[in-house]
């Protein structure tokens, strides 16, 4: 029997649910939305990236919760919750983002930030616990469960970073929140581009540890790391990329358009 997930108040409280596998993005996306919300609705004293704080200074601002769901960096693919029906009264957000870039960003994180790994870049695709097998099979359950939600909109890293107005727009419109100005939505964008998400992180702008380096002198100890599309290429071998492609094209619905 799969073992309930603890949830917290807010959580249940929520309307609005993002939910990704990590390090597809949520950190930039919810520092966009929660720089709109803080202009929007004139907020002050606000911590952007709590996203479910926010609701609290004003009512019209929507209950979003923002989640990895299930933990699944932790777990074996046959270890996922495969039943999503506790989301059926929620509206969802599954953001994602091209698995190979995510198994390397993983990486990176539990070798930099959490130093739970010891292992090669090589080694850790091979591995069960939390690597690519995981997340293809992540990806997969979410794409079955996807109707089971009240309502739900599938958001990918890479249409976020090429076209930005766009996407957030259509989050925006998600949300309810139609009637925000094209100026807030470009000046949210400028203010999270990586430059300036670096220097933030550098300078702990938001004293939290969702948003600093572990080294600063080691630019892969950062969570705005590299900020690119594709950037998988620069630390794989060609046998390793032609490996990845091949479970992909095996195993990884085509829901989500990658490889297709």
């Amino acid at each position: 029997m799969e073992a309930k997930q603890l949830r917290l108040p807010a959580q249940n409280q929520a309307e609005f649910l993002i939910i990704s596998y990590p390090k597809c993005g949520r950190t930039w996306l919810r520092l966009m939305l929660g720089r709109v919300f803080q202009t929007h609705f004139g907020l002050t004293n606000a911590n952007l990236l709590e996203l479910h704080e926010l609701a609290q200074l004003n009512p019209n601002i929507p209950k979003i919760w923002v989640s990895h769901d299930d933990k699944p960096q932790w777990k074996k693919p046959d270890e996922l919750v495969t039943d999503k029906g506790e989301y059926q009264d929620k509206k969802v957000i599954l953001l994602v983002r091209d698995p190979r870039d995510v198994v390397v960003s993983n990486y990176f994180q539990k070798t930099k930030r959490r130093k739970v790994y010891d292992g090669s870049l090589s080694d850790y695709l091979q591995e069960s616990l939390g690597s690519f097998d995981t997340i293809l099979r992540f990806y997969n359950i979410w794409a079955d469960n996807r109707t089971i939600t009240q309502k739900f909109i599938l958001v990918r890293y890479e249409d976020l970073h090429d076209n930005s107005e766009g996407e957030l727009s259509r989050i925006l419109d998600f949300f309810g929140l139609s009637g925000v100005r094209k100026e807030t939505i470009i000046e949210a964008i400028e203010y999270t581009s990586f430059e300036n998400m670096r220097k933030m992180e550098l300078e702990n702008t938001f004293n939290s540890p969702r948003l600093n380096p572990l080294d600063p002198q080691d630019p892969d100890s950062y969570k705005t790391r590299q900020g690119k599309v594709g950037s998988f290429s620069d630390y794989l071998s060609p046998a390793e990329i032609d490996y990845l492609n091949r479970k992909m094209k095996e195993n990884l619905s085509d829901f989500y358009g990658y490889l297709t």
